[in-house]
């Protein structure tokens, strides 16, 4: 393994050819954060939430203000000639983009903990000015404005929170905490909720922006495999979102606003089966169908449930088609919008490489899917230009922005990859962590979906490790229940791999990867090139610390003698290398003895144990059913001390 080679490719080199636009000094928000042009030089265009790229009415011309990932760069592209105009030199890595209603550009930067407000020129050729930036909680992704672009929210993804801001200052006015790994967030009608997806664990949270109440649930899973899931027992483990013959909602990367009809909110996603973790399989999953298919959940906004026949995944097919096939499930949604005019859902499917075009206003879009655009590897971001009736998408992974002309594309048979309406345009490239070489090849492999060499029926690696972190969900194997491990920043100093500590080396764990997942395998360079993406994935940004003197004691405590903490896991974030039988086993289980995971971003990674029997620290820690460490002697205060240091790994 190429350890040392995991922390050299994370340092990203911003381009130095360029012109450069660096952030001003940090501010709070305030006058330094409001435009400084009386009359805004550019016009949003489009709906009122974030993308990773945005568009804007500048004169008579229409610009994409497109976010640059891998170069910490936001670059500008007059759309109507089709030519890239200016790339501005940003304070880290973004996420996405939005352009407000008084001529700003907000930019999330996912690295820093920071939202970044800019502002353009007359010119449009020139970089774009940065007003300030101003904190956010840990790993900020994605925005939505509220009417009048009052307000401003945040989602951030490791720190588990919507944030909401004055619209024109930027001032913090509310934080509130929601489940794991947020990512879309749109806006109710009335401007007084906010409706935010997760990559994980099944559902829509809905905030009251206002405040006072707890965050609500919609879930969105398969009501109809759940009910079977019930009446046949197979409940799955406790504090797990798995259950045998239940589907999961995952992959709840996008959300988009139906606009005819009228307050419904469509959530591109996958429903997941991850089979019996009373049962032993043949791989991961049951084996008999699928376990991951496509689904489009429609939520109506009103009464705050989702359709049920959004989430029946019956009748789906047995296996999914190689991609370059128009069947080819949409298994990695990354982006949403919808075009008015002709009241499509446009889905931006990374793996597959295209747009999915479904009826928006079907009860179940995944069964009303009306035609597909091939689009350049990595599409990541997607924005509709209603005027002039075309869709913008930037490809991340091929660095190209295409143009898709909705009014010129004909009529085609559900599933035609529509090919003559779209037009493509190779931006720049600077150098970046996953732009060339091995790492490039790696990141396309990892994402690619309907690949024979890796699944049979479709799955990617980032279908179980989305954004190589992990689904939370415990899946049926051969060797019984197994709880998915984050792979970012938790390779180095872990070996032997996999719960049962088969995989002396990742080389020799994938292998029974994609065995298991009834793939044919990876010849030795594009493993290679594999591994060497796995290695260089960004780990979560650093979350403030919680109480220190709290973490002082919880630290105490874990290296205390009586316990045995760092016994197994020596300097608190590695394993010592070795499986251990602690009483955990379950009777799908083939054998009693398990590998010692790493603790690093523990706090992030619930629920835990092989078989996801604990949903939180706390439960872990004071549970008396296994021999790991002695912690069911500690009092409450203790077990919440050590809970809060292992947060902090």
């Amino acid at each position: 393994m190429r350890y040392a080679s995991l922390f050299a490719v994370t340092g990203i080199s911003l381009l130095t050819a360029c012109a450069s636009s660096q952030p001003s000094a940090k501010a709070p928000g305030g006058a330094a954060c409001v435009a400084r042009n009386d009359s805004p030089v550019i016009a949003p265009i489009g709906a009122r939430q974030s993308s990773a790229l945005a568009l804007a009415k500048h004169g008579k011309r229409t610009l994409a203000y497109a976010v640059g990932a891998d170069d910490h760069t936001l670059r500008t592209i007059d759309v109507d000639a089709q030519k890239e105009l200016a790339t501005t030199r940003l304070g880290g890595s973004p996420a996405e983009v939005l352009v407000t209603q008084d001529g700003r550009v907000l930019v999330t930067l996912r690295d820093k903990n920071k939202l970044q407000a800019l502002e353009p020129s007359a010119d449009p050729s020139a970089p774009l000015t940065s007003l300030c930036s101003v904190d956010t909680p840990g790993e900020p992704i994605a925005m939505a404005a509220t009417p009048g672009d009052k307000s401003v929210v945040v989602t951030s993804g490791w720190g588990r929170s919507l944030t909401r801001y004055d619209g024109g200052s930027l001032k913090l006015a509310k934080r509130t905490t929601v489940p794991r790994e947020p990512r879309a967030v749109v806006i109710s009608g009335d401007g007084k909720r906010a409706f935010v997806s997760h990559a994980v664990g099944g559902r829509i949270s809905v905030v009251d922006l206002a405040g006072g109440a707890t965050p609500r649930e919609i879930r969105v899973g398969d009501a109809q495999t759940k009910r079977r899931s019930v009446l046949f027992g197979f409940l799955g483990s406790s504090g797990s979102d798995s259950g045998g013959g239940s589907r999961i909602g995952c992959q709840g990367y996008a959300l988009a606003k139906s606009v005819d009809p009228g307050g419904r909110i469509l959530a591109p996603q996958v429903l997941v089966d991850p089979g019996n973790p009373f049962e032993q399989s043949s791989g991961y999953g049951d084996g008999s169908e699928a376990a991951e298919v496509a689904s489009v959940a429609v939520i109506d906004e009103a009464k705050e449930n989702a359709l049920e026949a959004s989430l029946d995944a019956s009748t789906v097919p047995q296996r999914v088609l190689p991609s370059s096939t128009p069947r080819a499930e949409c298994l990695l949604p990354r982006a949403a919008a919808v075009d008015e005019k002709s009241g499509s859902l446009l889905v931006a499917c990374l793996g597959l490489d295209s747009i999915v075009e479904y009826d928006a206003a079907s009860a179940d879009p995944r069964r009303a899917e009306r035609r597909r655009f091939a689009v350049p590897a990595g599409p990541m971001g997607i924005a509709v230009d209603t005027a002039q009736h075309r869709a913008v998408v930037l490809s991340q992974f091929d660095h190209s922005i295409s143009v898709i002309d909705l009014k010129l594309a004909p009529p085609q048979k559900s599933g035609t990859l529509a090919k003559s309406a779209v037009t493509h345009l190779a931006l720049s490239r600077g150098p970046g962590r996953a732009t060339s070489g091995d790492i490039a090849l790696g990141r396309r492999l990892f994402h690619a979906t309907g690949d024979s060499r890796i699944s049979s029926d479709g799955r990617a690696c980032a279908s179980c490790h989305p954004d190589g972190r992990e689904d939370s969900l415990t899946w049926a194997t051969p060797g019984g229940p197994r709880q998915t491990p984050m792979l970012a920043g938790r390779l180095a100093k872990t070996a032997p791999y996999g719960w049962d500590g088969a995989g002396s080396d990742v080389e020799t764990h994938l292998a029974h990867t994609f065995q298991r997942l009834g793939g044919s395998g990876l010849s030795d360079k594009e493993l290679g090139a594999l591994l060497a993406y796995v290695e260089s994935l960004p780990t979560p940004p650093a979350l403030p610390l919680p109480d220190k003197a709290k973490v002082e004691r919880g630290k105490a405590l874990f290296f205390a003698k009586q316990s045995g903490c760092a016994g197994c896991h020596g300097g608190s974030v590695s394993s010592d290398g070795k499986r251990h039988d602690v009483k955990t086993r379950v009777k799908s289980d083939a054998q009693d003895r398990f590998d010692t995971p790493s603790l690093r971003f523990i706090a992030g990674t619930a629920p835990y144990f092989h078989d996801g029997r604990y949903s939180t620290l706390e439960e872990l820690l004071g549970a008396s059913d296994h021999k790991m460490g002695h912690t069911a002697h500690l009092s409450k205060q203790d077990v919440a001390d050590l809970a809060s240091y292992l947060r902090t790994l």
